[in-house]
């Protein structure tokens, strides 16, 4: 059986907006959440017929439900949409390989794990960010340190299946102590998996208007840096192993799902904002992305998206920034094949200019663990060789 697309579900509702997000989602509870979640459920009905008319019947490889908070939905809609999910993944008679929901630790307890596991779900991916009470509180992130531990612990004691813990650094008002004593206790209670995000500033959010105005006081990149490196000790303690820029996994609990979107496989979405990605001819990728606003996206889920080509060396390149973000790299003979061309032709010997932070290793070029950190160097390198290199050419298929 020929491998099926992956799908991604974007649940566009939280309880609370954190200080640095900005990620689609709406704040709505009670009536008007159900009244919202009530319409986001009818058109993700109607989104994947459309989906299922236009690219075939034959299910999907791996589900990634996020948001947005999942867990915030009412009991009754949560329940419905994974039937609804869950019936389109195994039509053609397969079963997913994967199935992940985000989840709040807040929103975490029995009967939220009796739903998921009903319906097939097999791994949490939990948002508990921060276990330093002050990080928290500055980040304006929901429940405290203890409410989100324990909810942790129930997670350890209740879920038989595989979950991951985000945890951030270079949050305001958490220190290298603290962040490695996070790590300790995530790992002290079964997570397989870790994410491990450095803060961004985006743009209009309440974080970054606090620390222009000095209300608020971020690490320095000193500071930054040892955040980074208590946590990293901790993991590599315990055995794992960083397989994606900001991803930590014991040996076969990486996150499958993720795994496609930086091979560049087939993936669709439905949800507001959700972006899918086709290959739609040797070396070009169809990208659909859906409205990011819900009354759009609920009008005409399918079209309010909007979609364009990703070709030639803009593909290429894509290729080749996903590939690098990974422990894998990027495997030069599947490059040719994809593109017809040879990636020493389009991008120069990056192992070569960059001995430090990208080498030749059999037939892949890898990112060393320093490399993954400083990245920008060698692809601003390599987009402009591809630049030169792609001139008066088309992809061809070999």
């Amino acid at each position: 059986m020929a491998v099926a697309p992956s799908l991604y579900v974007h649940v566009p509702f939280c309880a609370s907006r954190c200080a640095y997000c900005d990620f689609y989602s709406s704040t709505p509870s009670g009536p008007a959440l159900e009244s919202a979640a009530g319409r986001w459920l009818r058109a993700l009905r109607t989104h994947v017929e459309f989906l299922a008319s236009r690219f075939g019947r034959d299910g999907f490889e791996t589900i990634y439900i996020g948001g947005g908070t999942p867990s915030w939905l009412p009991g009754d809609t949560l329940a419905e949409a994974l039937w609804l999910i869950g019936r389109a993944a195994r039509s053609g008679g397969r079963e997913p390989t994967e199935w992940s929901l985000e989840a709040n630790p807040e929103d975490v307890d029995e009967r939220l794990i009796d739903t998921l596991l009903e319906a097939g779900v097999t791994r949490l991916s939990v948002g508990a960010q921060s276990l330093e009470e002050e990080a928290r509180r500055l980040s304006a992130r929901r429940g405290t340190a203890a409410e989100t531990l324990g909810r942790l612990e129930v997670i350890a004691a209740r879920w038989p299946g595989r979950w991951s813990v985000d945890l951030m650094f270079g949050l305001p008002g958490q220190s290298a102590e603290g962040l490695a004593e996070d790590a300790r206790a995530v790992i002290g209670l079964g997570a397989g998996h870790v994410s491990l995000y450095e803060l961004t500033l985006e743009d209009g959010t309440p974080l970054s208007r606090a620390a222009a105005s000095g209300t608020v006081s971020l690490p320095d990149d000193d500071q930054r840096a040892d955040h980074y490196e208590a946590a990293r000790s901790r993991l590599l303690e315990a055995g794992f192993r960083r397989y994606e820029v900001s991803n930590w996994a014991l040996d076969g609990q990486e996150c499958a799902h993720n795994l496609r979107y930086w091979n560049l496989d087939d993936w669709l979405a439905i949800g507001p904002s959700g972006v899918g990605n086709v290959a739609s001819g040797p070396g070009a990728f169809r990208r659909i992305v859906n409205a990011a606003d819900l009354d759009a996206y609920c009008s005409d889920p399918s079209g309010s998206a909007s979609e364009s080509t990703v070709d030639g060396k803009e593909a290429a390149f894509e290729c080749l920034m996903m590939a690098l973000r990974t422990s894998r790299g990027l495997s030069l003979g599947s490059f040719e094949r994809r593109f017809g061309m040879k990636a020493m032709d389009a991008f120069g010997p990056l192992h070569d200019r960059f001995p430090g932070l990208v080498r030749l290793e059999g037939d892949a070029w890898i990112a060393t663990d320093r490399g993954l950190d400083t990245l920008n160097e060698p692809l601003v390198d390599a987009l402009s060789s591809i630049e030169r290199s792609w001139a008066g050419r088309s992809p061809q298929p070999v």
